[in-house]
């Protein structure tokens, strides 16, 4: 109670510092006692949410696990302590704690209630099954036959509740906030840089914009050959925020699910039907914001759709463009016909659709001279238009498009036609090529001649990368120099070495152009074959980069990946009746955990998996210590390895540093921790001796000039492989970098 003085009467003797030992005691004794039963709480929750995260795992099976342990643990452990309150060895205090312990135990028994303690805990929100279609159909009922209702669903997350946790999570907001802003140093990295962007939020200044993109792919969940193959096909909906840094946004919790839809539903209703509620929510983000709360203070934020991204034949089918690459005018930003595309090896601006050709194209009503089938749902985003969406996926059309069609028509060439080695040669060189272990997962299989004579090189796209970038270290030493077919491939090489850099410079765009023209000028000339609709998506990666950022940072391969949590889960669960609905709660259970377990941010320095080793100081390395300044003991300690930003380094290691187009290669000696507990590492420095244009690589040199490297949060590093042929180390690396020897 508070009085006239403005005292508080009840803890005046607080105050005044005449507490007794006894209350002083029970309240450190309660305190201690809620932190116990909050942290048994925090651990039950976890345990759930950890196996409901599981992919193998079927939610049924995690609730009948914490049944059985409910029943045979902790039942008779709590009548145990019932028949010690009753003998009198605990108090009915003691009782009532261990009450508490256990209600909050059951409360996570089943589904339905553990649901019910999430959402108390604001960790879930029900995802929105809506209606698309009603319809009756004949069944059985109370033994009956009968028409019944079988509605048509579809599933739609909580995209409002998710942003909402996601900006709130710990550090989430703060990395956005310090990547809204463009770069000024001539590089292109997100979708930030580019002129579209730019543009659509000049009027914005006021307001907090956080950009979207959606991802729309079909993925197919495992039963592909029985009568519920069709019901198993599903249409993924995910979203993401593409300015977040790399490190950060290829972490598969970053890349949220927004809905799920059946495949062949797709088929059978239009988008604007399809996909009405996404849209009504996208609408309502950008125009009124969402509310969210970061340290105490109350935030606005405004979410605008940057890019629909996904593959070409499911980009082309949600923009309601035409889908077949066989029609007149495929392109999604050009109107160059299919003869012309078939020969073009430079871009035509005057031909890029704009929003007035978009309207007459729809006044004209003809798919076949326009390329548009109806006038897209998206449209209705205030700031978005189907003309806006310059996006193109690098994994389709470079990976899995141009370097496929390359490599069967380079294969046939030097096997068949010049017969500079045999298949079986081939095959032998790459499966006894060491890759190193950062390629040791993508080795690429076995090639079948099949495959060359088709012109079709079957494998995965991280495969075929590996295979692109180490043929030159497996092959080129039997290449004769100046081969024109070898000189086409080397082309190809440096169009994907710049494509794939994270950070463009602005000045090689006109070198990548030039690149992409001499490569479809050779490509039609070499091979006597017309060129793809891939090809043609090519010519218009120098605009996409300026206007959408550079291509790696929005590539469909992490949202692909994404796949494999709903892959797993459907295999695992029995239930295909409503498999979408399914795959929704499994993914509100798995955001909840990544919520919970604050999995949304990577720590820029991560020791957790770090042995330390304390030793002697050797006179070598104090004396190299010493002259960077760097204050240590006798007694040092090293670490056999870090990570930085989800990457690993250790001892016995090569890795650059990078910045803009200067490269420094190191060989990683040792790691030591300072006395401010700071990384020190020392290092050999790697030379260059010289580029080598047949292998496109650099031959490099180790030295035994020590150097010291500090300050590891601020730099860009990254480790890699070196190889050795034919009595060279080389790093396999187009020249669009100068290695240096020192660190930039």
């Amino acid at each position: 109670m508070i009085t006239e003085d403005g005292h508080d009467d009840k803890y005046d003797g607080r105050e005044d510092g005449r507490l007794s030992d006894e209350t002083t005691h029970t309240s450190i004794f309660t305190h201690n006692l809620h932190m116990i039963i909050n942290q048994m709480e925090n651990a039950s929750l976890n345990f759930n949410l950890k196996y409901l995260s599981a992919n193998t795992l079927p939610r049924k099976v995690v609730f009948d696990i914490h049944q059985d342990i409910q029943n045979m643990f902790l039942n008779p452990l709590h009548s145990i302590i019932g028949l010690l309150e009753s003998s009198g060895c605990i108090t009915a205090d003691g009782k009532t704690v261990f009450d508490e312990l256990f209600n909050n135990m059951r409360c996570n028994e089943t589904e339905y209630k553990f649901i019910q303690y999430l959402k108390k805990n604001d960790l879930y929100a029900e995802p929105k099954e809506f209606v698309l279609s009603n319809e009756l159909r004949p069944g059985i009922v109370r033994n009956e036959q009968q028409m019944s209702n079988d509605p048509i669903t579809a599933i739609l997350m909580p995209l409002k509740f998710q942003l909402r946790k996601y900006l709130e999570s710990d550090g989430v907001l703060d990395i956005i906030l310090q990547n809204l802003t463009p770069s000024s140093d001539g590089c292109i990295r997100t979708m930030i840089d580019g002129n579209l962007w730019k543009q659509r939020t000049v009027n914005c200044d006021k307001k907090l914009i956080v950009p979207l993109n959606v991802f729309f792919d079909d993925f197919t969940t495992g039963d592909t050959v029985s009568s519920h193959a069709s019901k198993t096909s599903i249409c993924g909906i995910y979203y993401y925020v593409p300015c977040l840094p790399v490190h950060i946004l290829t972490k598969l919790s970053n890349i949220h699910i927004a809905g799920f839809i059946l495949s062949e539903d797709r088929k059978e209703f239009d988008n604007s039907y399809l996909f009405r509620n996404l849209v009504d929510i996208l609408i309502e983000l950008e125009e009124e914001g969402l509310e969210i709360h970061v340290r105490g203070e109350k935030l606005v934020v405004h979410f605008m759709l940057g890019f629909i991204t996904g593959d070409n034949l499911g980009l082309s089918g949600i923009l309601d463009l035409v889908e077949s690459a066989r029609a007149n005018y495929y392109c999604r930003l050009c109107k160059r016909n299919r003869t012309q595309r078939e020969n073009d090896t430079v871009e035509y601006v005057e031909t890029f659709r704009t929003i007035k050709s978009y309207e007459e194209d729809l006044i004209l009503d003809d798919v076949s001279l326009s390329g548009i089938k109806r006038d897209s749902i998206f449209n209705e985003i205030p700031s978005f238009h189907v003309t806006y969406n310059v996006y193109f996926d690098l994994m389709h059309d470079l990976w899995e498009g141009v370097c496929v069609y390359g490599l069967g028509h380079y294969f046939n060439y030097f096997i068949n036609v010049k017969k500079i080695f045999s298949l079986d040669e081939l095959n032998f060189r790459k499966n006894t090529f060491v890759f190193g272990n950062l390629n040791s997962s993508n080795i690429p299989s076995d090639i079948r001649d099949t495959n060359i004579s088709k012109s079709k090189i079957k494998m995965t796209t991280s495969e075929i990368k590996t295979l692109v970038n180490f043929l030159p270290l497996i092959i080129g030493m039997l290449i004769p120099e100046k081969d024109e077919v070898w000189n086409h491939f080397c082309l190809l090489l440096q169009i994907c070495h710049i494509l794939m850099l994270r950070e463009i410079p602005i000045e090689y765009l006109d070198n990548l152009k030039k690149l992409i023209q001499d490569h479809h000028s050779q490509y039609l000339t070499l091979f006597n074959d017309t060129l793809k609709p891939k090809h043609h998506n090519l010519l218009h990666y120098a605009t996409s980069i300026m206007q959408s950022g550079a291509p790696r940072h929005q590539w469909a391969m992490r949202e692909e990946a994404k796949h494999r949590d709903s892959k797993q889960y459907s295999r695992a669960t029995n239930n295909k009746i409503n498999l979408c609905k399914s795959l929704a709660i499994k993914a509100g259970f798995k955001f909840a955990s990544d919520v919970f377990c604050k999995n949304f941010v990577v720590p820029e320095i991560d020791l957790r998996e770090s042995q330390i080793l304390n030793s002697p100081l050797s006179d070598e390395h104090k004396q190299l210590l010493c002259a960077d300044g760097i204050v240590i003991g006798d007694v040092i300690r090293y670490i056999d390895k870090f990570q930085k930003h989800g990457m690993v380094f250790s001892n016995d290691m090569y890795f650059y540093i990078m910045q803009h187009s200067l490269m420094s290669i190191f060989w990683l000696e040792k790691i030591i921790l300072d006395n401010n507990d700071k990384l020190v590492l020392i290092c050999c420095r790697i030379q260059s001796r010289q580029f080598i244009d047949h292998f496109q690589s650099f031959e490099v040199y180790k030295t035994n000039e020590k150097q010291i490297i500090t300050n590891i949060e601020k730099l860009q590093m990254r480790s890699v492989n070196l190889h050795r042929v034919n009595e060279k180390l080389l790093l396999r690396f187009c020249n669009y970098v100068n290695i240096v020897n020192i660190v930039p």
